[in-house]
């Protein structure tokens, strides 16, 4: 039984390709090509002790690419370029190096900052770098040519002002036929082109890219090119409309790459009206890395979402983009993300696929596609009840079988990974919990599990998680992506007057980080001080993310300060305060009076009485001449006030001060 996947079935971490600096390309041997297959085993052949590995191309039943292996000297992880002949522990080192591409019997890359060449040997390696020029990677190769490009310093020259430190970087298309000597520079300038790159050849044909030096050192949109073994011979293969494009591989008069942007999955026949485009549905970029003729492999990117992860699957296609098999779903669990490099003419593919985000090389593994028979019966599908949900939220997860499950039952394995969207942290404050399995009970085709989420911490929780649920079983591996936003929480609490008068009121504004659900959001409010009082709860309507109430204050004698507080959490609870500040009554000018200042020589004593229009004053007695102080009067009630003093001797006047700014001064009576 064979079977047809054309759809996305499962997700991987973001990745986004950049296909030309660093791309693998298929081989060129000259073979008649099987027949597209429908069902892949991968095989994971990372060599021992490697830290990362890519595969590149193939060749003759052997496979090439590169493998990082941590330095002895250094424990620096450093690249070496590696064969293989089918599996894991068949990789032959070939020492410091990157393979980028493989046919006939030989290998391209880069070692030292040069074009490198190798045939099945460390001993065998040859330096393809172009005289008078400072670096240069060789991409593909095929019929014994090799393609690749060269990169060197110029001056500027007269024109210095529009180019950083008076130099400019050269990048040129190059072919080589075994030799720095032979190396030939494809630079299409009869075309107005002025820098490029050759990213493969089938020993007639190469194929690759071109683009202008802008000014300010830069470097213009790319156009795939085609030539047949020298500059004068470009063909921009640049479809009408499209922005930009690259071809990056070639056999037998076909030429593959992408064109437009987002970048489309496209196959030439030799001229830019012969473009076809094979992107498929379901992704929103894609790119064709190889082809033996008949299929083509490369890579599709999906998103569940707008700033959510970006996911980067292998892709094989028969000449269309209605035929293409997403070849992730043959991973095994535990695999995110993937790509395809190479395809030889027997349908095996080989490229990378991660254990984890593939932007960190120790997920990285090389791998490799075989056509194989399909399982009597494997996981079809996963679905979710609800594919965006809040944290601290659940959602039931079904797995579907393509035949019901055997005697006995279908122990179909599960595997959930956590991958942060855009304002979304790592480590990640989203927790995850499923079962590791799920038995599809003998004769039934289906099994559902519940998929719950939790919350560490809000502190940094500002965008969505994605979840990659994959369920394995029968050779293929399905997933869904569930989306899981931040939980509903109270982001800010405000009031619009926080100093105020005690009788006045002020508004406060609750604010949710997103739109409260059906029924509505229930913030609870509280005051640290009476002179301040709010409702015990304020309701944020359904649909909507704010709420606001009244603040009432209460005349005070004194400056107040009052803590109002909003709590308010489903999965964790936030509580955000606001200060205001309670001021007493405006103060009203009193009139003050002294009726009395006698100084009593004999007894040492000043006797001062007074009156002021506030019965609530404080008046004080100070020397009129110096401001010294003498002592305060006592309120004797209805605005009257006296006092007797000790002095060693009697001032000639004295001065009342109310603390409401009244003030009367009088000449001290001797007695």
């Amino acid at each position: 039984m064979t079977r047809h996947r054309s759809k996305l079935t499962t997700t991987a971490l973001v990745f986004i390709l950049c296909i030309g600096t660093n791309l693998n390309l298929i081989n060129a041997q000259i073979a008649v090509p099987a027949s597209a297959a429908q069902h892949y085993t991968m095989i994971d052949l990372t060599p021992a002790g490697a830290t990362s590995a890519k595969a590149a191309g193939m060749f003759a039943g052997q496979q090439a690419g590169t493998a990082a292996f941590a330095s002895p000297a250094t424990g620096v992880a450093e690249n070496h370029a590696v064969l293989w002949s089918g599996s894991a522990s068949s990789s032959v080192d070939m020492g410091p190096g990157s393979i980028y591409g493989a046919a006939d019997g030989q290998q391209v890359g880069v070692a030292n900052g040069m074009a490198a060449l190798w045939t099945g040997s460390a001993e065998s390696l040859i330096y393809l770098n172009p005289a008078n020029w400072l670096s240069s990677i060789a991409y593909g190769a095929g019929g014994g040519q090799q393609v690749g490009q060269a990169t060197t310093q110029v001056v500027c020259g007269e024109k210095r002002g529009s180019c950083s430190g008076g130099t400019r970087t050269v990048i040129h298309p190059f072919i080589w036929t075994g030799s720095a000597t032979s190396a030939v520079d494809l630079t299409p300038g009869a075309l107005g082109f002025t820098a490029g790159g050759a990213l493969g050849t089938d020993g007639i044909q190469q194929v690759g890219y071109a683009q202008d030096v802008t000014a300010g050192n830069g470097f213009g949109a790319t156009y795939a090119m085609v030539w047949t073994g020298s500059a004068d011979s470009a063909i921009n293969l640049n479809p009408a409309n499209s922005l930009e494009s690259k071809a990056t591989a070639v056999i037998g008069g076909q030429q593959v790459g992408y064109a437009n942007l987002p970048h489309h999955a496209t196959r030439w026949a030799g001229t830019a009206a012969s473009a076809v485009d094979m992107h498929p549905a379901g992704y929103f970029n894609s790119e064709i890395n190889a082809t033996n003729g008949v299929q083509q492999a490369g890579v599709g990117l999906v998103a569940p979402g707008t700033n959510l992860p970006v996911y980067s699957h292998a892709l094989v296609w028969s000449g269309s983009a209605e035929s293409v098999i997403d070849l992730h779903q043959f991973t095994p669990i535990g695999y995110t993300e993937s790509a395809a490099n190479g395809i030889d003419p027997a349908g095996n593919i080989v490229g990378w696929a991660s254990t984890g985000p593939s932007g960190n090389p120790a997920n990285v593994h090389a791998v490799m596609w075989v056509p194989s028979e399909a399982a009597n019966n494997f996981a079809q599908s996963v679905r979710l009840d609800s594919s965006t949900i809040a944290a601290g939220d659940s959602t039931v997860a079904t797995v579907m079988l393509s035949q019901p499950a055997p005697a006995g039952g279908a122990v179909v394995n599960l595997e959930g990974s956590i991958y942060p969207g855009a304002g979304a942290t790592m480590p990640s404050l989203l927790t995850v919990s499923m079962p590791s399995s799920v038995m599809v009970e003998e004769g039934f085709t289906s099994a559902s599990f519940t998929v719950s989420t939790g919350v560490t911490s809000l502190d940094g929780f500002n965008g969505a998680y994605v979840v990659d649920v994959r369920a394995a079983y029968g050779d293929t591996t399905e997933a869904a992506k569930l989306v899981v936003n931040p939980p509903l929480s109270l982001s800010s609490f405000v009031v619009n007057l926080t100093n105020l008068t005690g009788g006045m009121t002020a508004t406060g504004t609750v604010f949710l980080n997103h739109v409260a659900p059906a029924g509505g959001a229930v913030v609870n409010l509280t005051s640290s001080n009476a002179a301040a009082t709010v409702p015990a709860s304020v309701l944020v309507p359904a649909g909507q993310t704010l709420a606001t109430f009244t603040v009432q204050t209460s005349e005070v004698t004194a400056f107040t300060n009052v803590t109002l507080t909003a709590t308010f959490g489903t999965t964790i609870t936030v509580s955000r305060t606001a200060a205001i500040r309670i001021n007493p009554p405006a103060s009203t000018a009193d009139t003050v009076a002294i009726q009395k200042a006698d100084y009593v020589a004999s007894k040492k004593e000043l006797t001062v009485q007074a009156s002021s229009t506030s019965a609530t004053a404080t008046l004080t007695v100070t020397v009129t001449a110096t401001g010294q102080v003498i002592g305060i009067l006592t309120n004797k009630g209805a605005g009257s006030y006296s006092g007797t003093f000790s002095l060693a001797s009697g001032p000639q006047n004295i001065t009342v001060t109310s603390d409401l700014t009244g003030t009367a001064s009088l000449a001290v009576r001797l007695k």
